[in-house]
Order: structure tokens, then sequence, then C-alpha cells
């Protein structure tokens, strides 16, 4: 037996390689229906403001305008008059985007609420205490 050879190696902890299904389906939810769940809510908003009489600014309620240049594409052509047809696109697409910004604000943080509480905790064995120093008031 060498001189060396009772000493034990420290096993390193197990790591998962793959986050909880969980996490993932939330991710899967910020990342694609609430985008959807945005566009909709927004094209209920402009609707009824429009219904109601809010008057909004000309050039978000009208139809989009597509350069000519862009219909000399062949497989884009049907995607464009399609475009074309949709009336009040531009008030429905701000409006998505300050929705999906104030929901996805509002899902990031009660997500990591959830994770704080449920997630790992902040220090493993592995991590050095926090020092203890004392510091005095520096003077002149």
């Amino acid at each position: 037996m060498s001189k060396y050879g009772n000493v034990r190696t420290a096993t390193p902890p197990k790591s998962r390689r793959e986050p909880h299904p969980v996490w993932r389906g939330i991710g899967c939810f910020m990342m694609l229906f609430l985008p959807v769940i945005s566009y909709a809510i927004s094209m209920l908003t402009v609707d009824e403001a429009i219904r109601q009489g809010i008057r909004l600014p000309e050039g978000l309620v009208r139809n989009p305008v597509m350069p000519e240049i862009l219909f000399m594409v062949p497989g884009l052509v049907d995607l464009l008059y399609w475009i074309q047809a949709q009336t009040n696109l531009y008030a429905y697409l701000l409006v998505t985007f300050f929705i999906l910004i104030f929901l996805g604000g509002i899902f990031s943080f009660i997500y990591a609420l959830i994770y704080r509480v449920v997630g790992p905790p902040a220090y493993s064995e592995f991590d050095a205490p926090p020092p203890k120093v004392k510091v005095k008031k520096y003077r002149r």
C-alpha cells in the first residue's frame, strides 16, 4: 500500500442533465402561447376600442401596404395579398407588443417566485462560507 492509498476522493454531486419537465412546460408556454394570447387580447381590445368610438391614429387603422418589389418573389405573393387584406394590422401588432411585455413580466415574476420556493438552495455544501469581516468606518 502506498503512502497516499487511504485518501478518499470526494465524489461530485449528482447533476441533473436536463431541467424538470414542469420548467420546460413553463418556458414553452411563455415562448409559444403567450404571443398568441397577446395577439388575441389585442384583437379584442382594438376592435372594442373602435366599436366604442375611440379614435386611433389613422396610420394604425388601415390596411398595410407592401413594396412592389416583394411581389416579384413567387412564393411570397399569396402571403403578401393575405397580409394586405388584414385591416388594423398595425394597431393589432402594436397593442400585442405592449400586452406581451406586460404578460411576460407578470409570468416571469410568478416563475421567479415559484422557482425561489421550489428550486435548489442558493449555496451547496461545496460553497465556501461567507467571510466574517468587520469593516470599520474610514476617517481621514
